[in-house]
C-alpha cells in the first residue's frame, strides 16, 4: 500500500468540478459537484443534532438509493430558515436531477454555513449543469471542488491513497472541511470519500461506520455539534477484493484517509496556535479510555492551559473526574515541549491495557473573535 498524499488522483468513474454560484460574495467559490458514470452505492454518517439541516434530512431519505451526483454549497446551512425549507430542498433535487439526467433519488445535497438564512435556491441549482459540463479529474477540478466546499477554513482538505490488490489498483481520495463547531460525535464538518475499489454496501457501510469512529470522532475544537456534519462515501466498483485479506486492507486505507482528514481539521481549528495529541492509556476498558480522552480534549480549562503553554495538570484530574473517573494520586501525565506547535500528551490511568487517542486545538482569543464576527 503506497501513500500519495502529496499526489492527488480521482477514482475511476467520478469527475468533480468547483464554480461560483453567487451564495458567497466576493466571487468565492461556493458550488461543487461530485458527478458519477452511472448511480454508485454509497453509505454515509450524518449528525446526531435533531435539528439536522434540511440538506441532510433529504441525504437520509435518498441514501438507500444509489448516488449519482452530490451537489454541495459554501455559504449557508440550508437548515432552520423558513417552514417549506425541506420541501424546496427536495424541489431542488428534482432539478438537479432533471439538468443532469438523473432520478431525483439518486442526487443528494450537502450544505455548509449560517444557519436561519433562506439558500438561494434558483443559484444553486442554475449551477448544476455548467458544472456537470465542465467537471473533470485534473488537479485544477480537484483543487476547485475542495475550495468549493470552505467557510471559515483558511486552506483545502485532500487525502489520497493508492493500494495495489489482486484484480488491480485502488484509489481513495477524500476531501473534507472544517475549522470550527468540532466536537467528536460527529463534528462540523463535511467529508466526501471516493473510492473505485468494489465493496458491497452492507460492508461499505460497516467500513464507513468504523472508519468514523477511528478518524472525526476522535476530533474536538470547541465540542459543538452542528446540524450539517455530514461524511459519504461512494463506490464506483471498478476493483473488485479478493479474499478478507484485500478487505481489512482496503478497511485501513479508509481509516488512514478519514484520520488523516480529520487531522487537517484539526490542524486548521479556527484560531488554533497548537495541536493537540491527548492518549489515554491503560484503561480498564476501550469505552472508559474514550471517556477519559473526550473529556479531556473537551475541557476549556485544558484547552486555555495548552494555549498559555502550563503544565496545570489539576485541569486533566478535573475533566476525568468529571467523566467519573477516579484516579490514584499521583497522576501520570507526560508532554512533550508545550512552547512548540504540535504537542503530545500521555495520561497514564494504570488500571487497564485499553487505550485511545484523540486530538484538539488550544483556545485562543482569535477563536473567540472568528465566531463573535461569524454572521
Amino acid at each position: 500500500m503506497k501513500n500519495t498524499r502529496r499526489i492527488f488522483l480521482l477514482p475511476e468513474g467520478f469527475r468533480v468540478a468547483g464554480t461560483h454560484a453567487g451564495i458567497k460574495s466576493g466571487g468565492h467559490l461556493d458550488a461543487g459537484l461530485v458527478i458519477c458514470d452511472r448511480p454508485f452505492p454509497a453509505a454515509a454518517v450524518f449528525t446526531r443534532n435533531v435539528n439536522s439541516a434540511y440538506s441532510v434530512q433529504l441525504c437520509k431519505s435518498h441514501l438507500p438509493a444509489p448516488v449519482k451526483a452530490l451537489l454541495v454549497n459554501s455559504g449557508n446551512a440550508n437548515c432552520f430558515s423558513h417552514r417549506n425549507g425541506l420541501r424546496d430542498t427536495a424541489r431542488a433535487a428534482a432539478s438537479v436531477a432533471k439538468k443532469i439526467g438523473t432520478r431525483t433519488e439518486n442526487v443528494l445535497l450537502f450544505s455548509t454555513g449560517i444557519i436561519g438564512k433562506k439558500l438561494p435556491f434558483k443559484k444553486l441549482t442554475a449551477a448544476a449543469e455548467p458544472l456537470r459540463r465542465r467537471a473533470g479529474r485534473t488537479r485544477t477540478h480537484i483543487d476547485q471542488f475542495a475550495s468549493s466546499m470552505l467557510t471559515t477554513d483558511t486552506r483545502k482538505k485532500i487525502s489520497c491513497r493508492r493500494g495495489t490488490f489482486t484484480r488491480g489498483r485502488g484509489t481513495i481520495t477524500g476531501f473534507a472541511k472544517g475549522a470550527g463547531m468540532i466536537r467528536p460525535d460527529m463534528a462540523t464538518m463535511l467529508a466526501v470519500v471516493l473510492t473505485d475499489v468494489r465493496i458491497p454496501k452492507p460492508t461499505l457501510r460497516s467500513m464507513t461506520r468504523k472508519a468514523v469512529e477511528e478518524s472525526f470522532h476522535t476530533i474536538s475544537i470547541d465540542e459543538c455539534m452542528s446540524t450539517n456534519d455530514s461524511v459519504l462515501v461512494i463506490s464506483s466498483g471498478k476493483i473488485p477484493l479478493t479474499g478478507n485479506k484485500e478487505k481489512a486492507r482496503f478497511s485501513g486505507m479508509l481509516s488512514q484517509t478519514c484520520g488523516d482528514l480529520a487531522r487537517q481539521i484539526v490542524r486548521d481549528g479556527e484560531g488554533a496556535t497548537k495541536f493537540v495529541e491527548v492518549r489515554v492509556r491503560r484503561a480498564r476498558s476501550k469505552k472508559e479510555a474514550k471517556r477519559a480522552a473526550a473529556h479531556i480534549v473537551q475541557s476549556l480549562l485544558f484547552k486555555c492551559a495548552m494555549h498559555g503553554e502550563n503544565p496545570n495538570w489539576g485541569r486533566i484530574v478535573a475533566a476525568l473526574g468529571h467523566a467519573g473517573i477516579a484516579v490514584d494520586y499521583p497522576l501520570k501525565v507526560r508532554a512533550s515541549d508545550l512552547r512548540k506547535r504540535d504537542i503530545r500528551i500521555t495520561v497514564d490511568l494504570n488500571r487497564g491495557k485499553d487505550e485511545w487517542t484523540m486530538f484538539t486545538t488550544d483556545l485562543s482569543a482569535e477563536y473567540v473573535k472568528i465566531n463573535a464576527e461569524y454572521s
